[in-house]
């Protein structure tokens, strides 16, 4: 079962708006603006009539948003959190198709195309969001132009960003594939990877058993390094020929090519 809250006929009041207070009312409105773009190009006016229709909802980790097949009834917004976005094939294993986070639109891909959900959102941890019903949602989007052109460009980002994952994964080895998710998740001199090692192989293709391994082959080319928590990037260029395929890694052969020394 997912916790959504049942929605409002178009048009009219949610089941809890007269809860909402000034406090919350001004908290929402500031989070929307700091984290969301798609708020951002809101006028006042507009986010006025808009916060009055949300309903703030938490998740636990591992819990559902919503399941494949499901009629959507409402779109959400990250205020904080992360949520994975998956397909489960017919022998139960996972695929990752994305991992949203703060200030993402989760849910709004099935609405817009008035069919049922293709995925799966489960949070991976603690995650705050505020829903809208998808009627409310449609009727904004119609009415504001900016919206829907900044809808737009977000679902061709999202969009660009699933076609490279899927010509990664039928042109590049599971090395170069893993090298690429490290690359993204770069934080400063941090690998804030957030992701068990079978979570990270859903994203690219693998096993959970394949990903420790190159890991640790990563390790011990000076790629990276154990850090509190994780890992931390110890040689960048090197990392980057993994990805390109100049120097392939396999975890169960010795290394091809020549790696870049580590950088003192």
């Amino acid at each position: 079962m997912t916790n959504a809250l049942p929605c409002a006929p178009s048009g009219g009041k949610p089941p809890n708006r007269r809860q909402f207070q000034i406090e919350t009312y001004l908290r929402i409105a500031r989070s929307l603006r700091r984290i969301s773009q798609l708020m951002n190009v809101l006028t006042d006016d507009e986010l006025d009539r808009l916060i009055p229709l949300l309903s703030e909802r938490r998740f636990d980790a591992r819990q559902l948003l919503f399941s494949a097949g499901e009629v959507p009834e409402r779109v959400f917004l990250i205020l904080k959190g992360r949520v994975k976005l998956y397909h489960t094939s017919s022998n139960g294993k996972e695929v990752i198709i994305d991992i949203a986070g703060k200030g993402d639109l989760v849910g709004d891909m099935a609405i817009l195309e008035g069919a049922d959900h293709t995925v799966y959102a489960r949070a991976l941890e603690q995650t705050v969001v505020v829903t809208i019903c998808w009627d409310d949602f449609f009727y904004l989007v119609q009415r504001s132009p900016r919206l829907a052109f900044t809808m737009a460009e977000l679902m061709a980002r999202r969009l660009a960003g699933v076609q490279r994952t899927l010509i990664n994964l039928v042109s590049k080895p599971v090395s170069g594939r893993l090298a690429d998710a490290l690359l993204d998740r770069v934080d400063g001199d941090d690998l804030r990877l957030g992701l068990t090692h079978e979570e990270l192989g859903q994203t690219i293709g693998t096993s959970r058993e394949t990903v420790t391994a190159l890991l640790s082959r990563f390790v011990t080319l000076g790629a990276i390094e154990p850090a509190p928590g994780g890992y931390r990037l110890a040689n960048e260029e090197l990392l980057r020929e993994i990805s390109t395929g100049a120097v392939t890694v396999s975890p169960r052969h010795p290394v091809r090519g020549q790696p870049t020394a580590p950088k003192s």
